[in-house]
């Protein structure tokens, strides 16, 4: 359901604009009204690595292992907004549940994360000891870096991890920070940097993850080979002093954060405007 908001979005990238109020079930967001024109709004079942019959045939020989993947997931509400997307930065619909840089905020029934990687009955960590390992692991993300922040598996980790903010939403809060999922050393790029929220509500039914592509003048693109000083063309030196560069590339994002699009505080008021207080 839409409803025309008379709110404004302060830090909107063209000035002060009209925003609109998207409902996902009982939950809601304020959102810039150009981005609501395209919105996507969906309940998503639980999506478990293993069938009934692959749980039991694991359980029977543990080295037949299956990989995670990022769209092993609980239930949730998604709303999509495919028109957040900076230029350049493609959205497909059909595959967007396991894309990780995704633009959507997905609201997740938070105790089924316990059962997302096995068959969906079966728990390997109690929910509420994993709900709480969540939550802590949340507000540290503020001030350490060597966390696996997010719940979803990703076969990467979190690099160029910057520009970190505490949102408080009604019904919850969560931490806000711009980073890149990488499996080896590489140079930041458009389509693979972006914004990534992490949030829970205060009675930890809700686990919320929030990602959107970011764009700014001199971010390299996927053709691109250089920046910064650094080449690919020259892999090993990159690998060599892949921590030096990845210091000057957090710099640099924080000394340019004014001109990132969609703009930070964009989506910052919108994260602020989420209400996701109760999974019923």
């Amino acid at each position: 359901m839409l409803q025309l908001g008379v709110l404004t979005l302060a830090g909107c990238d063209h000035g002060k604009a009209q925003a609109t109020d998207l409902k996902a079930g009982p939950f809601a967001v304020t959102v810039p009204a150009e981005w609501a024109k395209k919105a996507i709004i969906e309940k998503v079942p639980l999506h478990p690595l293993y069938s009934h019959e692959q749980w039991k045939a694991f359980q029977e020989n543990p080295k037949d292992r299956d990989k995670p993947s990022y769209i092993c997931r609980p239930e949730h509400w998604a709303l999509r907004l495919p028109s957040a997307l900076p230029k350049g930065v493609r959205f497909d619909r059909e595959n967007a549940g396991g894309d990780p840089t995704a633009p959507h905020i997905l609201i997740h029934k938070a105790r089924e994360w316990a059962v997302a990687f096995t068959d969906g009955v079966h728990e390997v960590t109690k929910a509420a000891d994993l709900l709480r390992s969540l939550r802590k692991d949340m507000d540290l993300a503020l001030t350490h870096d060597d966390l696996r922040l997010s719940p979803g598996y990703m076969d990467a980790s979190l690099t160029f991890m910057c520009l970190k903010r505490r949102i408080d939403f009604t019904g919850g809060h969560g931490v806000r920070l711009v980073a890149q999922w990488t499996i080896e050393p590489e140079l930041m790029r458009l389509g693979e940097l972006h914004y990534l929220f992490l949030g829970m509500s205060d009675d930890s039914t809700c686990q919320i993850i929030a990602t959107f592509p970011l764009s700014l003048p001199g971010l390299p693109t996927r053709d691109d080979k250089s920046h910064l000083g650094q080449t690919t063309d020259k892999y090993a030196v990159l690998s060599e002093s892949f921590d030096d560069y990845e210091a000057d590339a957090k710099r640099w994002l924080e000394e340019n954060a004014q001109k990132i699009t969609p703009s930070l505080q964009t989506l910052d008021g919108m994260m602020e405007s989420l209400v996701a207080s109760h999974w019923e």
